[in-house]
């Protein structure tokens, strides 16, 4: 005969014993969702709202903002980080320069490379902006960065240009990259220099062959012929 009080004790002790799995769950879950709108309320949900915060008066907020926009990687972040190039907190400047490395938009290029002729632009940001220009890989920017290297006297963002001219990979840096690595006294120079031709040389050997075939020649014959 069954214990009626055997059989109390045992459901009470199920409930007890999947009862707390259940609320330890519930707990952890509740405590997401109210770090997740806390972020949303704190740090902004979006583009827009990141980019209204890049402009905020505490460079906290800034921080976080131009972290948010770097993380979300997309072309509409472009922008806002560009924004934050211009920022009064280097810590801000840093990361918006970092961000838009690693984005690699092409957007970006032109505005960059305008820092690299502002004599008031401190030299750690314009070491990170021949890094991002690196890493983006537009042609657009290989002759401002030759400009630049032929106008700076500093041995070390010398070096950082010739290394973001490897990174790009484009010919017209080769001639430029060439020249350092057979007159520069510099050992380390020379080094980055020959890298930088071996990028080069690379990127060229695994891009398309652009030279029409000899078909697309003999249509260009044959539509001269008929003028």
């Amino acid at each position: 005969m069954t214990n009626p009080r055997l059989c109390t004790f045992l459901i009470v002790t199920s409930i007890l014993v999947l009862g707390f799995p259940i609320n330890r769950a519930r707990a952890q879950l509740d405590s997401h969702r109210a770090v997740d709108r806390y972020n949303r309320v704190a740090k902004g949900s979006n583009v827009a709202e990141w980019h209204r915060r890049v402009f905020d008066k505490d460079a906290k907020v800034r921080l976080e903002a131009v972290d948010s926009l770097g993380k979300d990687g997309s072309e509409d972040a472009v922008k806002p980080l560009l924004d934050a190039t211009a920022d009064s907190d280097p810590r801000v400047r840093a990361k918006a320069f970092d961000y838009l490395g690693l984005i690699g938009s092409k957007r970006a290029t032109q505005v960059l490379t305008q820092y690299l002729v502002l004599s008031d632009v401190d030299r750690s940001s314009k070491q990170r902006v021949l890094v991002a220009l690196g890493r983006i890989g537009d042609p657009a920017a290989v002759d401002p960065i030759v400009s630049f290297i032929e106008k700076t006297k500093d041995e070390e963002l010398r070096c950082g240009a010739l290394y973001a001219l490897g990174e790009i990979g484009d010919a017209k840096g080769l001639e430029v990259v060439r020249t350092y690595s057979e007159q520069e006294s510099d050992p380390h120079a020379q080094r980055i220099a020959r890298d930088a031709i071996g990028k080069i040389n690379a990127h060229l050997a695994a891009a398309p062959n652009e030279q029409p075939t000899i078909l697309e020649l003999e249509r260009q014959l044959r539509a001269n012929t008929r003028r």
